[in-house]
């Protein structure tokens, strides 16, 4: 069976302070422990930088990964010098595709100038003009194709022939002059330039 205490009721309660004690030991507590889980965290970091860079040291002694780059250092370079290869080649390609002038319409008119039995044997191109060499086995078919080249206005310059008489009745030449480029280019040139 249980007491009753009558007495209860008639008792004040007294209500229990804090003191401020409390709040500066509870504000303490809660600090040191933030203090302890920031300086475990930033230890837990310490540690994997730490095996971290043992693991790194271990790379860089190691023979392989010395070997692999300097090879690595070496593609590097050979990547630059062959960057700066390529812009030289572009650079000087254009230039030729600048100052080419010799096509194929150059080539047919000369062929189309020359006469059945003029036979040429080599054409040279120079940025100063042409040489073509030959031969024929008639003086006249000679100067037909020179007058036939003379007519064409692509072509200037002197056009003086140099024709010799061979033993077995033929005769050689070898005849020089210049040509100019058109202003606009003709039909059929682009595809040999390169530029079609």
């Amino acid at each position: 069976m249980k007491d009753f205490n009558f007495f209860d009721e008639l008792v004040v309660s007294r209500k229990k302070k804090t003191s401020s004690s409390t709040y500066i030991l509870l504000s303490a507590i809660l600090l040191f422990a933030v203090l302890g889980l920031i300086s475990f965290y930033y230890i837990h970091q310490f540690s994997a930088l730490k095996d971290e860079n043992a693991m790194l040291q271990g790379q860089l002694n190691d023979p392989n990964h010395k070997k692999a780059y300097e090879e690595a250092q070496s593609l590097q370079g050979q990547l630059a010098e062959m960057e700066k290869e390529k812009m030289d080649i572009e650079k000087v390609h254009d230039e030729v595709l600048a100052s080419r002038v010799i096509n194929s319409l150059l080539l047919k008119e000369i062929s189309l100038a020359k006469p059945d039995a003029v036979a040429i044997q080599a054409i040279t191109f120079t940025r100063e003009g042409v040489n073509i060499s030959g031969s024929s086995i008639n003086y006249d078919l000679i100067a037909k194709f020179e007058h036939n080249l003379r007519g064409n206005e692509r072509f200037d310059g002197q056009f003086i022939p140099t024709i010799q008489k061979l033993d077995d009745e033929y005769y050689s030449f070898t005849l020089g002059f210049t040509f100019r480029q058109p202003e606009e280019p003709l039909e059929g040139e682009d595809d040999v330039n390169g530029e079609g």
